[in-house]
């Protein structure tokens, strides 16, 4: 059961502030053209990365590869992709947390068939066991990471985050029924 799970909450302020260092880390060493935002955990932090360094053009490529907290599947796998030109564009992946690796590896494998011109990788945070590390990243975590933007899916899975959101007018909108297929 996810009640077990040890987690760390980051609050907006947080990520505020890692998002902010890292663009700052990029800008000195490295001038992305193009975003590519792996969907769902890298979306938000790939569209605040993208204003803090003043890019406008961000690709999405799904990838599934949890089943709920803390539960993985079997390989990751895409979903879907929505990209912009890649050819001749220096590209920076983005992701919220890097764990094994798995995912962003796939995301890679399917930007290979593009000729660009540079490619780097950024996430919030690392798992000190993965193998992979992002060129960029804000914080080495071992511990199962709760983002604002995944409160609901988390309480849903059975972790109580209660304490650490900053508003208890979300946790009450976590238990409202979900209509067939996930939708409210």
């Amino acid at each position: 059961m996810a009640s077990n799970i040890k987690y760390r909450y980051i609050g907006w302020l947080e990520i505020h502030r890692a998002l902010s260092i890292l663009a700052e880390r990029v800008r000195k060493e490295y001038s992305p053209d193009t975003i590519i935002s792996i969907v769902k955990g890298g979306l938000i932090p790939a569209r605040i990365i993208g204003d803090l360094l003043g890019i406008d053009e961000i690709g999405y490529v799904g990838v599934k590869f949890y089943k709920g907290v803390d539960k993985r599947g079997e390989k990751p796998f895409v979903t879907f992709t929505a990209l912009p030109r890649l050819d001749y564009r220096k590209i920076l992946i983005v992701d919220d947390v890097i764990e094994s690796g798995r995912t962003i590896n796939t995301v890679v494998d399917l930007l290979s068939k593009y000729n660009y011109s540079g490619l780097k990788s950024l996430a919030l945070f690392v798992k000190p066991w993965s193998p992979v590390k992002p060129d960029y990243y804000y914080e080495v975590v071992d511990k199962w990471v709760v983002f604002p933007w995944e409160i609901c899916e988390t309480v849903r899975e059975g972790l109580d985050i209660t304490k650490d959101v900053e508003d208890p007018l979300i946790i009450d909108q976590c238990t409202v029924p979900l209509r067939e297929g996930g939708e409210l």
